[in-house]
């Protein structure tokens, strides 16, 4: 008799039901009651309405896995083991410790029975939909099938940016014949996300007049147009963010995802926060104040991610300092979202100055940060108010991106600057990069005044600090700017391997599968025309 779990995954745990424990009855409060959803149109409807904010907490807003990933794309430093952060930012890096008993085990596995529990709401809901179910009137019929598809392809599409594989089911499966789940490798569940996506965005458009309320579905009012327009926005995000290596970057079809970004967002995707039932975590634990004068006393921005912008030699000594005695320093930089024009002490627009050190040293003083962040997430910003998500800013600069990559860099320029001078007060960039001057912002490892390609991994880690805890992890490993032996994805949680009798297995560590290789940031896509100042 195989063990089964409160968290079941959809489909698996059903099957094996069905194919190895005939006589195995287990009711799951977590799974939509399949009957109701498909018989009863307003119950259909909520569940259509509730299924965003099941994925939410596991897509980079809330504690897991938003903050492990954070912490191993080096973009935040934090000295606490919670969320499994400590494990994961160790250096030298160790493979992942894939056991089901261990006390961090939710950073995979809330994810995979949270985006499941996501997709089994959503298959129900369109299988209603397609049997003649009608809720109300055609248009909100057409509203529950488009949310239905969007969420399948929001669910799969994230499972395909983190694990290996995946089972991809949607409605017109029929569990009861499923003797062997068959898995399929995360090229083709990002596929099939996308076009879950593109099914969503075909059904809003037969319906001129649909629209979402802010009170659910999406938590943000959006019109049919503004629906299709986000489905492309993240379908862009699955094509860019999905390789696990420089090489699989850039094989990305950029053309394609320069499309989907122009049929995308125009306004940002920043769903209102509703007070336990809708908020953001994430945003709350990098912001944190429980002791006054102790601002962002849970994890901090590191100085991997903001040294770059310093004008002195405090960041190149850092970085020419052993690991383990490397100190905390402070920055100086024209960089008026770190530090205010007043001096190095005054606060920028996003992150501010504080001696204050909060991690224990036994735990390394590498990990220490004198910057706190202050964006989001303050006071009680995180549960009220609009909380950031997909923004104009996060695309322009990965349109700006795919411009390079198609040897049209002169066209990224600008999309570069948009951030660059209004929020960051810098001189605007060229083709040659920032301006070689005293104060030039990013510098390379060495000191020297970086390039287009640095200036543009400069601001989309500082614009998108703090808005999703996942998405610079995603850059980082097409990037190659994370840690030697990371883990570039996560293996199926070991409480679900142990239930399907599955191998064991797991990625990074030394000579691990799937460890990301040694840190080369600097390099340029490899171009026609290749940019100034690149390796």
């Amino acid at each position: 008799m195989l063990r089964t779990s409160r968290y079941r995954m959809f489909p698996v745990g059903l099957a094996l039901a069905a194919a190895g424990c005939q006589d195995l009855t287990v009711v799951n409060p977590n799974l939509p009651d399949a009957a109701r959803a498909t018989t009863q149109p307003l119950t259909t409807e909520s569940f259509a309405a509730s299924s965003f904010r099941s994925w939410w907490p596991v897509a980079g807003h809330g504690g897991y896995p938003g903050i492990a990933f954070a912490v191993m794309s080096r973009d935040v430093t934090s000295g606490f083991a919670d969320f499994g952060q400590l494990e994961l930012s160790t250096e030298p890096r160790t493979s992942w410790n894939n056991s089901e008993v261990n006390a961090r085990r939710q950073v995979n596995q809330d994810p995979w029975y949270g985006y499941y529990r996501t997709i089994s709401a959503a298959n129900d809901v369109v299988a209603g939909v397609n049997g003649g179910l009608v809720i109300v009137d055609p248009v909100r019929t057409a509203r529950a099938k488009a949310m239905g598809k969007f969420m399948q392809g929001l669910s799969y599409g994230y499972l395909g940016l983190m694990y290996d594989k995946a089972v991809v089911t949607d409605e017109r499966t029929k569990l009861d014949t499923i003797v062997t789940p068959t898995f399929s490798s995360y090229p083709v569940v990002i596929t099939a996300a996308i076009a879950q996506l593109d099914s969503a965005a075909a059904v809003a458009g037969s319906q001129p007049t649909m629209t979402f309320p802010v009170e659910n579905f999406l938590f943000q009012a959006l019109t049919r147009d503004q629906f299709v327009r986000l489905t492309n926005s993240y379908a862009a995000r699955l094509l860019a963010y999905s390789p696990r290596t420089r090489a699989e970057r850039a094989t990305v079809n950029w053309a394609e995802v320069l499309r989907r970004i122009d049929a995308g967002v125009q306004v940002d995707f920043a769903p209102v926060a509703q007070l336990d039932i809708l908020v953001d975590d994430w945003k709350r634990l990098l912001a944190r104040l429980r002791t006054a004068g102790r601002p962002s006393d849970y994890a901090r921005p590191s100085y991997w991610l903001i040294g770059p912008a310093d004008s002195t030699n405090g960041w190149q000594n850092w970085l020419a300092t052993a690991n383990d005695n490397r100190l905390p320093f402070q920055l100086r930089t024209r960089d008026r979202r770190i530090q205010g024009a007043a001096g190095p002490t005054a606060p920028g627009t996003y992150m501010g100055y504080n001696l204050n050190n909060l991690f224990a040293v036994s735990r390394g003083s590498w990990r220490f940060s004198h910057y706190y962040f202050l964006r989001y997430g303050t006071g009680i910003s995180w549960q009220t108010g609009p909380q950031a998500e997909l923004t104009v800013t996060e695309m322009d600069l990965l349109k700006a991106e795919a411009f390079i990559r198609l040897n049209r860099a002169a066209e990224a320029v600008p999309l570069i600057n948009k951030t660059r001078v209004a929020n960051g007060q810098l001189p605007p960039v060229t083709l040659d990069g920032p301006p070689i001057a005293p104060g030039c912002v990013p510098r390379k490892l060495n000191g020297t005044c970086g390039s287009l390609w640095d200036a543009l991994r400069h601001e989309k880690g500082i614009e998108l600090l703090g808005m999703n805890g996942m998405i610079s992890f995603f850059d980082g490993r097409g990037w190659q700017t994370i840690p030697t032996n990371t883990p570039a994805q996560f293996p199926i949680p070991g409480r679900e391997l142990s239930t399907l009798r599955q191998p064991f297995y797991s990625f990074g560590g030394i000579g691990g599968q799937s460890s990301m290789l040694e840190p080369d940031a600097e390099r340029c896509p490899l171009t026609t025309i290749p940019l100034s100042r690149c390796p």
